[in-house]
């Protein structure tokens, strides 16, 4: 057997070692997190560079973030920026196309800006885009050999088959953040749904029960919606639900839990709460409602009832805190009427 066939077997074997080893990264990685993680730890056990790094690119600007870097010296670069087309790395991600510099000092893409911020010398550069339908989202470059020596292109092409796994893997991931998104979220209006909140609300509940500390539940319903619907049209309905929504993200507080419980009902967990707490955010929240009010066409009414729980079950607390808003809605109800009638007593007495 000559020396190039022991040296294509042994290529051989470090492919196959490598597409095990990726193969169970993809499996396994439940996040993008944990898939690029996964990956740069494949690419540092194959390639065995002084350090390396991936950066994902802002699909608006251009520019590159540092997303992983690994290697001594170089952990201050995680979350720096690279300008878009600037060096190696923005050129590979604006070209799209893969690159190896076996002496950047004779490359006039190289740019030594990053080297200056971490004082070491890159001397040579492989570097390949990561690709999903043709557009790049990021960029692998490895940087200087632990031998001292160049990076070779069966090196590069073994790193471009990486790229591609690692761009299904990704991918993959991404999905599985979407399809778990879609699962909990309200798509129009952005908010929690229904299901999230039961699972919070039972989460909530067990706590109580466990602490003694009480929590508060506001349900919410617009007034006249089906009018607004009917006399504005759907479109515009859509709008008074997502400026809804807007109002809770702007006006609650940051551990209030809001979703969308359903059609123009919505409803909030407010933990460690009492019915006066409560009842204060309420206030605030109706106050700045009013004060939106004022410059949109569309003017927006919400009833609202409040109850405080120290841990019953959810069908016990929802029908109270739903009794109380509608409570609160044929209020308004009868005030509407009680007007109308002293308005039209007064049109009367003035004839």
């Amino acid at each position: 057997m000559s020396h190039f066939d022991e040296s294509d077997q042994l290529n051989d074997l470090v492919k196959l070692s490598f597409f095990s080893g990726i193969g169970k990264a993809i499996s396994s990685a439940r996040t993008i997190r944990e898939t690029l993680e996964a990956v740069m730890d494949q690419v540092g056990t194959i390639f065995a560079p002084s350090y390396w790094s991936l950066l994902l690119r802002n699909p608006k600007t251009g520019d590159l973030t540092f997303s992983i870097a690994v290697g001594s010296g170089v952990e201050q670069l995680k979350g720096m920026v690279i300008p878009k087309g600037q060096g190696i790395v923005g050129w590979i991600a604006e070209h799209g196309e893969a690159l190896i510099i076996e002496d950047v000092s004779r490359d006039p893409r190289f740019s030594p800006d990053i080297d200056k911020l971490t004082r070491l010398q890159t001397k040579s550069i492989i570097g390949v885009p990561l690709k999903n339908n043709g557009k790049v989202f990021g960029v692998i470059e490895l940087i200087n050999k632990l031998d001292g020596g160049a990076f070779s292109p069966l090196e590069l092409s073994l790193l471009s088959t990486i790229a591609d796994f690692a761009a299904i893997a990704i991918e993959k991931a991404y999905y599985l953040k979407a399809l778990k998104r879609i699962a909990v979220i309200d798509p129009l209006t952005g908010l929690n749904n229904r299901r999230s909140f039961i699972s919070y609300f039972e989460k909530e509940s067990d706590r109580s029960r466990r602490t003694g500390r009480n929590f508060s539940i506001m349900m919410v319903d617009l007034d006249g919606f089906k009018k607004i619907n009917d006399q504005f049209g759907h479109s515009e309905g859509d709008k008074v639900l997502i400026r809804v929504a807007d109002l809770f993200r702007k006006h609650l507080r940051t551990a209030d839990f809001a979703c969308r419980y359903g059609g123009d009902e919505f409803a909030v967990l407010m933990p460690e709460t009492n019915k006066m707490e409560a009842e204060n955010l309420k206030k605030r929240v109706l106050e700045q409602l009013e004060r939106e009010n004022e410059s949109s066409p569309v003017k927006i009414g919400l009833s609202i009832g409040i109850h405080e729980s120290s841990g019953e079950n959810l069908t016990e607390v929802m029908h109270m805190a739903d009794t109380l808003m509608y409570r609160e809605k044929n209020r308004k109800i009868e005030q509407s009427v009680d007007d109308l009638a002293e308005h039209l007593a007064e049109l009367s007495e003035a004839e």
